[in-house]
């Protein structure tokens, strides 16, 4: 039974994450954990504020866990949540290794986080907790958007640069068959690559799965993101799905990991994988 960790900082973004999670878990018949991570790097020794504190017995982590609570509890009655939702304050000096940790603890097999499109200096200032744990979980994380709304993975969107093409596949299956989705394995070539040749060997691969689901198209374009959005749109994608690597193919093209770019402005979700033979499947 998967357990999904949500974290949150009780912002809008991370409540809608949040709703997300609670309608997969109950498709899933999972349970659903949410966090709060106090980081604790930085410390303000501002001495009338301590002060303050201090005179009225101010607990913070006390302080979270009740707002986390009435969170809990709003949003678990709102969005039926099959299960009964867990909660925890947690303090840590850096918030991606502070909720893997956690992640590692509860045997999670998602990570659901909100994101907020950004671009230009907004995007270099805001630094994204999201892409931040992208980068570095061995968990499989899922960017929702704002405004997303589950209902169902039913076209699953596997944008690949065949590198590791076969263990890739094996992993995103175990994630969404139990769904019944449609994967479109798109990969996306410049122009006057060898398309026919390309293609025979994704099928190669392909004929190895019984998993039966799968359309796969090789696009020719030389702006990679660009031909990603538009075929998302497309193909009325539920999920974007990406693995990082340490040297890709995506890595040479961009001065940024092709996924956590992707984590950006992406539309829909991004499901977003690590190449680890340690990911566990929902």
């Amino acid at each position: 039974m998967v357990n999904i960790l949500v974290p949150t900082d009780f912002s809008q973004l991370s409540k809608s994450a949040l709703k997300y999670a609670i309608k997969i878990a109950n498709r899933l018949g999972g349970n659903v954990t949410v966090l709060h991570v106090m980081t604790t790097t930085r410390v303000f020794r501002v001495s009338s504020m301590l002060e303050k504190i201090r005179s009225f017995d101010f607990d913070p982590a006390e302080s979270a866990e009740k707002e986390l609570e009435v969170m809990i509890k709003t949003l678990s009655e709102q969005y039926k949540s099959s299960k009964p939702i867990r909660y925890e304050v947690v303090k840590g000096a850096y918030f991606p290794s502070t909720l893997l940790r956690e992640a590692r603890k509860l045997r999670s097999g998602l990570v659901v986080m909100g994101t907020r499109g950004a671009t230009g200096l907004t995007k270099a200032v805001l630094g994204s907790n999201t892409n931040s744990v992208i980068e570095v979980s061995h968990i499989p994380v899922l960017a929702v958007p704002e405004k997303a709304d589950f209902k169902g993975f039913r076209n699953v969107v596997y944008a690949c640069d065949l590198q590791n093409l076969r263990e890739e596949l094996e992993m995103l299956i175990r994630y969404i068959e139990k769904f019944g989705s449609t994967i479109h394995l798109i990969h996306i070539v410049p122009p006057g690559a060898p398309v026919d040749v390309v293609e025979e060997k994704i099928q190669q691969v392909i004929n190895e799965f019984s998993y039966k689901n799968i359309i796969t198209l090789v696009l020719v374009d030389s702006n990679v993101s660009t031909a990603l959005d538009n075929y998302v749109e497309v193909s009325k994608a539920d999920v974007l799905a990406m693995f990082t690597h340490e040297i890709s193919f995506f890595e040479k093209v961009f001065d940024r990991s092709m996924t956590r770019k992707m984590a950006f402005h992406s539309k829909v979700p991004l499901l977003a994988f690590r190449q680890t033979r340690s990911d566990r499947g929902l």
